[in-house]
Parts: C-alpha cells; structure tokens; sequence
C-alpha cells in the first residue's frame, strides 16, 4: 500500500509538471508537455500494473471457519491435539477469517 501511496505521489507531481508546461504557450514547452504526456501513459501502465500485483496478494482464500472448527473439535475431543493446541489454531483461524 505505501508503493501506492508513492505512486501516486509521483504521478501527482508530474500532472501538475505537464500542466504548467502547457500554460507556457512556446513551442518548445509543448513539445516538452507532449513528452511528459507520453511519459505519464508509460507511468499510468506501470502503476496499474503494481496495483494488480498488490491487489492480487491480498486475495484471501475463502475459508469455512465452521467446518474448521468443527474439525478441530473433533481434533481435541480424539485426544489427538490438546486444549492449547486448539486454543492456538482457533485463534489462527479466527485471525485469518477477519
């Protein structure tokens, strides 16, 4: 989220660098908000491109924390994990489905 954030940043900083280009009026300031222009596209694509990437690491998976717990329980009552154990991954569990 930080990247994003500087992203952002950037991207902001170098809008307003195209539009006082722009309120120049000379040729060569056109020309020079032209390739700041092209520039921003290229930024955009990259940017889009990182927040897929992000955005694609924070997918959680769904889980069925009923059909977990319920597990567990058996789990605990077949004395094969103890009372600590499935206080443990109860609250790993119910921390993951938040």
């Amino acid at each position: 989220m930080k990247a994003l954030s500087i992203f952002s940043l950037i991207w902001f900083v170098l809008n307003f660098l195209l539009i006082t280009f722009f309120l120049d009026g000379s040729q060569e300031s056109a020309e020079a908000a032209a390739g700041l222009g092209l520039l921003g596209v290229l930024y955009g694509l990259l940017f889009s491109i990182l927040a897929l990437i992000i955005s694609s690491k924070r997918k959680k998976t769904p889980v069925n924390v009923h059909e977990q717990l319920l597990q567990l329980g058996e789990l605990k009552e077949k004395n094969i994990i103890s009372e600590y154990e499935f206080d443990q991954k109860k609250e790993k569990l119910l921390s993951r489905y938040k």
